[in-house]
């Protein structure tokens, strides 16, 4: 594979080749053109119509000057176009929200925990993650080693993010984030990331014709907006690059970054499932702060392992001398876990339970076959 920095070079002239053509685009970075500098948190107060998006574009811009991105590096970047596909999908995220009567009360599936799992966490995922875990060794271990987390969670987020490197993306990164700023729905949002994926550019992490991702914005094989690149991206091989599309030293590296940095401890467990054997407030359960207690103040409750097991057993050991929390994702009908503030880490990641779970049970079926 080519070297990244050549393929870099290479790209900055095609680049330029690129963009000396589109002077018909209608941008904001047409040159002679001065940007102005716009607060932050401006609103824009013209119709959001499609005739109004490149002028809504140059909002953006404007945002990004105030931000210290240069006026050279916004001007560069012409042919950032309304992308229909993202504002469609993103409203098909949206949809099962809107629709819902916000007087009716909410509907649960108890089963939502075990489909989920049943979609994502595949037998055929989990040999994949094995036959990966040894061929990628030497870049799992100085990732694990450097920051402190377990490789077999590092394999977990990687093959649950990207499919192990497969799935990148091939949007436009600025499109998609200025289509979804344009759209509303999250606007602050989409706008910190369009910001973000400028300074990105400004300093020269990547070029723009490489900088292609979701249909929300997320790159390379972290999935990682341009903030969380801008905030955990890592070196891992020493070449003084953030390489997170093509580089599995900078893959592992940064993820293990992240999870470091938002108090990942290497001594514990995510989790164990248990079950709840007498009725327990749903308001004592979540992760929110306050509603932590000791193992013995929940088997106290009423809760206990839902799987006998040395494997379990030792996790529930671990876990017997530290804080720990009550999830249940399907409310009372569904299944329950116990867990560390580990898991609350893998929310920051990405808030939605049933991921956390995935990736908490992935790291433990990963860590079963390897046997490390």
């Amino acid at each position: 594979m080519m070297k990244l920095t050549t393929f870099l070079k290479l790209s900055s002239i095609l680049t330029a080749l690129s963009l000396a053509g589109c002077s018909s685009d209608v941008t904001s970075a047409a040159p002679g053109n001065e940007i102005h500098r716009v607060d932050l948190h401006a609103s824009y107060n013209k119709p959001r119509t499609l005739e109004n998006f490149q002028d809504y574009v140059n909002f953006l811009k404007s945002k990004a000057a105030a931000e210290g991105v240069s006026e050279a590096v916004l001007k560069a970047q012409n042919n950032i176009n309304y992308i229909q596909k993202s504002v469609d999908l993103d409203d098909q995220q949206a949809g099962r929200i809107r629709k819902r009567d916000p007087n009716a009360p909410p509907v649960v599936n108890p089963n939502g925990t075990t489909n989920y799992l049943n979609r994502v966490l595949t037998q055929n995922k989990v040999d994949i993650a094995v036959s990966k875990y040894w061929a990628q060794l030497p870049q799992l271990e100085k990732a694990s080693r450097r920051f402190g987390v377990p490789k077999n969670y590092l394999m977990a987020l990687w093959g649950m993010e990207s499919s192990f490197g497969h799935y990148q993306g091939k949007y436009d990164v600025l499109s998609v984030l200025a289509t979804l700023a344009f759209d509303g729905r999250r606007e602050a949002l989409f706008s910190k990331e369009f910001i973000a994926a400028m300074k990105m550019l400004q300093r020269d992490h990547i070029q723009r014709h490489q900088m292609l991702g979701s249909w929300a914005g997320a790159m390379g094989q972290t999935q990682f907006m341009p903030s969380s690149y801008l905030n955990y991206a890592a070196d891992g091989n020493g070449d003084g690059m953030k390489n997170i599309w093509t580089e599995h030293y900078d893959v592992f590296a940064s993820i293990a970054n992240y999870l470091h940095t938002e108090g990942w401890n290497p001594n514990l467990p995510w989790g164990v499932e248990v079950t709840v054997n007498q009725p327990i407030d749903m308001a004592l359960s979540g992760t929110e702060e306050g509603k932590q207690r000791r193992l013995t103040d929940w088997q106290n409750r009423g809760v206990s392992l839902k799987f006998q097991t040395p494997e379990t057993q030792q996790k529930l050991t671990a876990l017997s001398q530290t804080d720990l929390w009550l999830v249940r994702p399907d409310r009372e009908l569904g299944r329950a876990f116990l867990v560390s503030n580990n898991y609350r880490t893998l929310l920051h990641w990405n808030k939605s339970n049933y991921f956390a779970v995935s990736i908490g049970m992935f790291a433990d079926r990963i860590q079963q076959r390897v046997g490390e």
